[in-house]
């Protein structure tokens, strides 16, 4: 992590204290309306279970990477529905990957198997999904093995592993209960999963034998309190995984569609612990969450803090210089500037100076309806990142007349 000089860090802090105040405003609109329905489309993830649900959820994420996202969810999703309901009865790893398969169509060497419906349709036509890696489906492969220890249950995994996650370390001085849920997820999906995997059916025995090895470390790791508690300060520093942090965000953002189902998958198990932390402290757990950070994100915070900022754990070093110097609203997260991966596209990538809330000659305030908006939807997030929210005057900042000054420019102007 790099740390911020004491020259930088002054620049910075007078952009990001008003600058937060606009993004919290922006991301608040991100999960009210917009975040209300499920991103997984079809009649089968609606009839799971809350844990099969999450489960379906996560392995979206897991392929969540170089591919459109609307393909992620929209046709990965439904097809993961169906694995997951089949998967609830699998009590081996034989079963795992004879599931797997039945769900696959493999194509020549070195091309990666091609997931397929068995029972739903799209438009008419046979749902079809292919991840951009095979890394990922021995990710897959790899996450089935390791939760049929328990009970096939990833909400099961975490609750069973809760002695780990309310540990905490003297040598850390940002250890928190949100970070360990983190890395036991981080083990169950994305540790030590190799490259040179890519089919299910032509590399049978080879991927058979990968995951055994994998599932019997991870097995032998997670009974080991001294290796487990070693394994997590040595992946603490580069803890920064963009699928990871934004899987786990969405169970623990209050208006997120998957954070109820996440409770109720808590609740039916009876993982009281973690429903505690919830419950009781869910402002720290927020706190904790990572910027899921990809190229909107950095495109944004070029922009908007002249290059200072340039990867997630810039912008934690940042947030925590700030918070322990007083000032920072505790309202607000680092992970809350993930509303630019909605905000960018349309404002910086576009060159969109007229409309845009940090820069002073913006004429926003023109599109606001101010108190006869009460109960419509507002205009302004909508221009600004496509969000659905109900316009709500007392927590306007364009209304109140908080245009920032703050960026540089993103016009492009010729000479």
């Amino acid at each position: 992590m790099n740390v911020p000089s004491s020259e930088d860090f002054i620049g910075v802090m007078e952009k990001l204290t008003k600058a937060w105040k606009i993004v919290k405003w922006l991301d608040d609109a991100r999960w009210s309306r917009g975040a209300s329905s499920s991103l997984i489309p079809g009649p089968v993830f609606a009839s799971l279970d809350p844990s099969s649900q999450i489960l379906t959820h996560w392995l979206c994420y897991i392929t969540d990477q170089q591919r459109p996202w609307r393909d992620v969810w929209t046709l990965g999703g439904p097809i993961f529905a169906e694995v997951v309901k089949e998967y609830r009865n699998t009590t081996n790893l034989d079963d795992v990957l004879d599931l797997l398969r039945a769900f696959t169509v493999s194509h020549k060497a070195g091309s990666v198997d091609t997931l397929r419906s068995k029972q739903q349709t799209i438009q008419g036509g046979t749902i079809t999904f292919t991840p951009r890696f095979g890394m990922h489906l021995l990710s897959i492969a790899g996450t089935f093995y390791t939760l049929v220890s328990f009970g096939n249950n990833i909400v099961s995994y975490l609750s069973d592993n809760g002695l780990f996650i309310f540990r905490s370390s003297p040598a850390l001085e940002h250890d928190s209960p949100t970070v360990r849920t983190v890395f036991l997820l981080y083990l169950l999906s994305y540790a030590d999963v190799r490259k040179g995997f890519t089919s299910f059916h032509s590399q049978k025995k080879e991927i058979s034998d990968e995951v055994m090895h994998r599932e019997s470390r991870l097995r032998d790791l997670l009974r080991n309190e001294s290796e487990l508690e070693y394994a997590y300060l040595r992946w603490f520093r580069n803890r920064f995984y963009k699928r990871l942090w934004a899987g786990f965000r969405d169970y623990v953002k209050p208006g997120s569609y998957h954070e109820a189902i996440f409770v109720r998958a808590l609740g039916e198990i009876k993982a009281n612990s973690i429903l505690r932390l919830l419950q009781e402290d869910r402002k720290q757990v927020l706190c904790a969450l990572e910027l899921p950070g990809d190229t909107w994100n950095l495109a944004f915070n070029q922009k908007l803090f002249d290059g200072r900022i340039n990867h997630p754990s810039e912008l934690r070093a940042y947030y925590n210089r700030l918070g322990a110097a007083g000032h920072l609203s505790e309202e607000f997260y680092p992970e809350q500037f993930d509303m630019s991966f909605d905000f960018a596209p349309r404002m910086c990538d576009r060159g969109e100076e007229n409309f845009c809330p940090f820069k002073g000659s913006s004429k926003l305030k023109e599109y606001c309806l101010g108190n006869a908006g009460r109960g419509r939807l507002c205009p302004i997030v909508r221009i600004l990142c496509g969000y659905e929210s109900d316009c709500l005057p007392s927590e306007c900042p364009i209304l109140a007349g908080s245009v920032e000054d703050i960026c540089s420019g993103c016009a492009l102007v010729v000479s």
